[in-house]
């Protein structure tokens, strides 16, 4: 799959500020850490194949999709792809050429128990973790998650703000509320163990959302 170069207009960068990189630019250096003294090869980057949802190249400003065999959860893979391509048409010509593996999961998959002995794939994934080599790229939820009616981000925070606004925090009623799948993690199982039952009301509304229809976009 090709996606299309975008020509629009340059994303000009304020020139007051500062040069030097942000705090946060020190966790690139130690995601990639792992393949510091030995390089990145072809070898090694084919040996994600297996595990990842697609293979992303970028040749002189234009995005090229391979998808593997792994079906992936919903439209995850689409908005990652979209995330990518605003990436392209936001620094026209700044981004070098590239190729990478990515997998769309909910877990990590390059366990370092597994490549004590040889170099891990190098495999970007939204999720990280001590035990993992994998590389943290932004959750797809950022451009929005349609199945789910979620807005993206910037949307989001902005009804949130205007949401808050509406009614005060010493008038609220004193609820913690949580939404969300709890099969992924062992600390969102006991999380559940909080909620309202015939035996105790600790004010925790839990609620087990497993889609399974598909919502139309709601922006």
């Amino acid at each position: 799959m090709i996606c299309a170069k975008y020509s629009v207009e340059k994303f000009e960068l304020d020139d007051s500020i500062a040069t030097t990189c942000p705090e946060y630019f020190k966790w690139i250096h130690q995601d990639l850490k792992p393949w510091k003294s030995t390089g990145i090869t072809r070898d090694m980057v084919e040996r994600g194949k297996h595990i990842s949802n697609f293979r992303l190249v970028i040749i002189d400003g234009k995005a090229y999709i391979e998808k593997h065999a792994q079906k992936v959860f919903q439209t995850r893979d689409m908005f990652t792809i979209w995330g990518i391509l605003q990436l392209l048409r936001l620094y026209p010509g700044k981004i070098p050429d590239l190729e990478l593996m990515f997998e769309c999961g909910d877990k990590t998959v390059v366990e370092k128990s597994r490549f004590r002995a040889k170099s891990p794939p190098p495999l970007f994934h939204y999720c990280g973790e001590r035990n993992s080599f994998d590389i943290v790229f932004p959750d797809w939820t950022f451009w929005g998650w349609p199945e789910l009616n979620i807005k993206p981000w910037e949307s989001t925070l902005q009804n949130i703000q205007e949401g808050n606004k509406l009614i005060k925090w010493k008038d609220r009623l004193p609820y913690a509320f949580w939404k969300g799948n709890p099969t992924v993690s062992n600390i969102r199982r006991e999380l559940g163990k909080c909620n309202v039952s015939n035996q105790h009301d600790w004010n925790a509304r839990i609620y087990n959302i497993v889609n399974t229809y598909n919502f139309k976009p709601c922006y």
